[in-house]
């Protein structure tokens, strides 16, 4: 199993609960979808599963590894190697390239940029029909164009999960179908997708989708 989360707790105030004795499981292949509204702790529980928060009780397995919340500084390495993230507001950096942008994620990295990287970051440009826009500026890219960079910069590295805050959530209806299309096709090849959407059209690519409430979630 992947992803374990066991009777979760997260709370930012110390009286309301934001998760309140949730708990998950996902596996390699599956494409999760998480529903909810403003407010429920959707992206809170994102965060969880990113280990980019701590949580205040409960448990949390990553590939077998129980996460401890006290030593959430010790996991960069972890979070670099085992998780792709995609946000809705595509945390591109304009002024470089779309290749520059793809390879960010190893100037955080001890793994160097040799010739398996380039020969896969050839086959992510062509999955992608980036090819052509390889060597231009993000900020001269369309938002779908966008969406689809940030998509290929969060599976460079091949990470068994990938983590997607309403990545459609600005792009128009062709567009949304396209880039949840090519999430779909990740988890064909092995990937785990955990994505929140609000958009009803996308449940139908969701191996399992679930509703957020009161810090609980529910089929």
């Amino acid at each position: 199993m992947l992803i374990e989360l066991d009777h979760i707790q997260k709370t930012y105030d110390g009286r309301r609960y934001v998760l309140n004795d949730l708990s998950l499981t996902a596996q390699a292949g599956e494409l999760i979808i998480i529903r909810g509204s403003s407010g429920s702790g959707k992206s809170t529980l994102l965060n969880l599963l990113g280990l980019l928060d701590v949580f205040d009780g409960g448990t949390y397995r990553l590939q077998g590894k129980e996460i401890n919340p006290r030593h959430y500084n010790r996991y960069a390495e972890l979070r670099s190697t085992l998780i792709g993230f995609i946000f809705q507001s595509y945390c591109l950096i304009d002024s470089i390239s779309v290749q520059d942008n793809i390879l960010l994620p190893f100037l955080y990295s001890h793994h160097p940029i040799d010739g398996a990287v380039l020969a896969y970051l050839e086959e992510i440009l062509e999955r992608f029909h980036l090819t052509p826009l390889r060597h231009k500026r993000v900020s001269l890219l369309s938002g779908g164009e966008k969406q689809r960079v940030a998509i290929a910069r969060a599976i460079i590295k091949r990470p068994p999960l990938i983590i997607a805050d309403e990545p459609t959530g600005n792009l128009d209806e062709e567009n949304s179908q396209l880039v949840v299309q090519h999430l779909k096709a990740l988890t064909q090849g092995g990937a785990c997708v955990v994505l929140v959407t609000h958009d009803k059209n996308l449940l139908q690519y969701g191996d399992r989708t679930y509703f957020l409430h009161e810090g609980r979630l529910t089929e």
